[in-house]
C-alpha cells in the first residue's frame, strides 16, 4: 500500500483482491461486490446506476474524473439499465489508466466459462468494453448504505444471493 493509506481503504482494497478468482456468485451484483470490501452486506442502492446518481446529487461523486484514487468506486453507463460499478485496487499517481486497476465481475465470463466471476483488470481495458469507450461516468468517495457484515468476515465471503 502506498504509504498514508488509511487503515480502512487499505482493508478495502485487500478485501476486494481476496474476491479476484472467484469463479461465481456475483452476476449482476457490482456494485454489492464493491461495497463488500467495505464490509457491507450490499451497497443499499438498487443498482450501480441508483448509486451513481446519489453520489452526483450529494456531491460525492467526481464526473469524468479519470484519475480515481485508490479504494473508490468507480462508475460506468453500459448501455444497460443497470449500469457498472468497480473497486479501484491500484491507483496510479500519474492517472495512466492502464496502471490503473479495478475488480470487476463477469467482464471475463464468456472466455473463462465462469458465471458471475470476479476479475482484475484496467482502467483503460474495463472502460473499452462499454459504449465504445465512451461509458465512464466517474468516481465517487465509497459510501455505501447497506447492512454491516458480521464482525470478523472472513473475504471472499460469499455473495449471499
Amino acid at each position: 500500500m502506498p504509504a498514508g493509506t488509511s487503515a480502512d481503504v487499505a482493508t478495502a482494497v485487500r478485501n476486494g483482491l481476496a474476491y479476484v478468482g472467484v469463479t461465481s456468485g456475483w452476476r449482476q451484483l457490482c456494485d454489492r461486490l464493491a461495497c463488500r470490501a467495505y464490509g457491507y452486506v450490499g451497497s443499499g442502492f438498487t443498482s450501480a446506476k441508483a448509486h451513481w446518481t446519489e453520489m452526483v446529487a450529494t456531491g460525492h461523486a467526481h464526473p469524468g474524473d479519470a484519475c480515481p484514487p485508490l479504494g473508490a468506486f468507480t462508475f460506468w453507463n453500459t448501455g444497460r439499465p443497470f449500469g457498472h460499478a468497480s473497486l479501484v485496487v491500484q491507483a496510479d499517481p500519474g492517472c495512466d489508466p492502464s496502471k490503473i486497476l479495478l475488480t470487476a465481475n463477469e467482464v471475463f465470463d464468456s472466455a473463462t466459462g465462469n458465471h458471475g466471476g470476479v476479475y482484475l483488470i484496467s482502467f483503460d481495458r474495463l472502460s473499452a468494453m462499454y459504449l465504445h469507450g465512451n461509458g465512464y461516468l466517474g468516481w465517487s468517495n465509497p459510501i455505501c448504505k447497506g447492512a454491516l457484515l458480521p464482525a470478523g468476515t472472513t473475504h471472499p465471503a460469499p455473495s449471499g444471493r
